[in-house]
């Protein structure tokens, strides 16, 4: 009986299409094109500040670095959340450092195009789940623009979560993989 309700629910609601804003595409959109007059290209000190607050992502380094790292208005989408002022993030990375054993990112290139950066990385992060302890590695790029001071005001994100996270979680990681093979 139940399955007799489920699939009609599941069919209206994969036909329908959600009225916009369609979550960070629009965000991004917004706030990459006002983004560009206020940003300038860091020097390589700046850019491996950045790099190594990253590397790893850890609790001290979050509590003690993050006023040099990025502005307190900002734009941050990781695919996974997107914020717009520096505590939220704090927050956020703080969370998230407490929720992994250990993450790393390494750079692969940095693309520096007129006042923005695209960092190329991989990254791995280690986490227990279900007693196990698993290990996640994708790759990805980060655009990043910052300000006068060297603080990063805009950081998007782009990588495939089903590739790094999703595949290890209980249920969605199995449908994930499913979807990407077909």
């Amino acid at each position: 009986m139940t399955s007799v309700l489920f699939v009609p629910l599941l069919l209206i609601g994969c036909s329908s299409t959600p009225l916009g804003p369609y979550g960070y595409t629009d965000h991004y959109l917004e706030r990459s094109s006002t983004a560009t007059q206020d940003a300038v290209l860091p020097d390589d000190e700046t850019l491996s500040r950045f790099i190594s607050f990253y590397n790893p992502l850890d609790q001290d380094q979050i509590a003690n670095s993050m006023d040099k790292i990025y502005a307190e208005d900002l734009y941050f989408n990781d695919t996974l959340v997107t914020l717009l002022e520096r505590n939220a993030l704090q927050e956020h990375l703080l969370a998230t450092a407490e929720r992994l054993r250990q993450m790393s990112l390494q750079p692969v290139n940095v693309i520096r195009d007129d006042n923005q950066i695209y960092l190329v990385w991989v990254m791995e992060a280690r986490f227990s789940l279900l007693g196990r302890e698993r290990l996640s590695r994708t790759i990805g790029i980060s655009q990043l623009r910052f300000n006068r001071n060297g603080q990063v005001f805009f950081h998007q994100d782009f990588w495939d979560s089903s590739q790094g996270l999703d595949q290890h979680l209980p249920l969605l990681g199995p449908m994930t993989r499913w979807l990407r093979d077909h």
